[in-house]
């Protein structure tokens, strides 16, 4: 004997569908979801649609509008217009490989969990309860995805200059923290020290270790009359990164 089918597939075998109303947030939740956002829909159903996991589509017969997934692959090629144009702006003199670097760590899902995060977007998804943990490596791939799609129904609702707005408004700070991570922390120490007026870092070895094959190299970065930091490393030149590094966060947080 033949295992019954699922109610959902003989309902659809018969000619008749699920009736479901699909998830929405409430006033109260959407009024504080939009002002985290800092856009407010014309359209709801554009957020809602963009809030809703894959997860829940068999709940609603298999329709592929009716998820964020659609979305999400628009979101995605708004982000990037958006980012590449953000780039060129900020980084007027810069190579091709150094903005194309950067692009793929600010458009990258790791980068859009953290928008989301910093949102507190996660409360906000509808998804089916077995995606409660739904994280691909260290990042959380539900939030990362409800993100790309936000983009895109903020593009669909209110055009390019929203979008553009809204990707400028949660993507600043990571471009920024994605900018230093870039640059050499010697560099950055030097324009510390030009900002300031004080002189430029000088960089002694203390101490050479370990095998010729396998030297670690011990470094001390010094602004006269501002602080010194030692770190180590496997070349002089990592070692004085690590050092210099160091010696710009402790001159920072004394500073603040």
């Amino acid at each position: 004997m033949k295992p019954a089918r699922p109610k959902r597939t003989r309902l659809r075998a018969s000619g008749k569908t699920l009736k479901r109303k699909r998830p929405e947030l409430s006033p109260e939740d959407r009024t504080a979801l939009e002002g985290r956002l800092g856009y407010t829909f014309k359209t709801v159903e554009w957020l809602h649609r963009a809030l809703t996991h894959p997860s829940l589509i068999d709940n609603y017969d298999g329709d592929a509008q009716f998820s964020n997934q659609r979305l999400e692959f628009l979101g995605d090629r708004v982000l990037g217009l958006i980012m590449a144009e953000m780039l060129i702006a900020k980084f007027p003199s810069e190579r091709e490989g150094y903005l194309t670097r950067l692009f793929h760590q600010l458009v990258s899902g790791e980068a859009c969990a953290e928008v989301g995060e910093a949102i507190g977007l996660r409360p906000f998804i509808f998804l089916d309860a077995s995606m409660e943990n739904n994280k691909r490596g260290s990042y959380d791939k539900s939030v990362a995805d409800a993100i790309e799609a936000i983009v895109a129904a903020i593009y669909r609702d209110g055009g390019l200059e929203a979008a553009r707005t809204f990707i400028s408004r949660h993507w600043m700070m990571e471009l920024v923290d994605r900018e230093l991570s870039q640059q050499n922390p010697k560099t950055r120490l030097s324009d510390w020290c030009g900002a300031n007026r004080a002189p430029y870092a000088t960089y002694d070895i203390i101490e050479r270790s370990g095998p010729d094959h396998e030297p670690v190299f011990l470094v001390q970065a010094k602004v006269e009359g501002h602080g010194q930091a030692t770190d180590k490393g496997r070349s002089r030149q990592e070692a004085e990164m690590a050092a210099a590094d160091r010696l710009l966060k402790d001159l920072i947080r004394n500073a603040g």
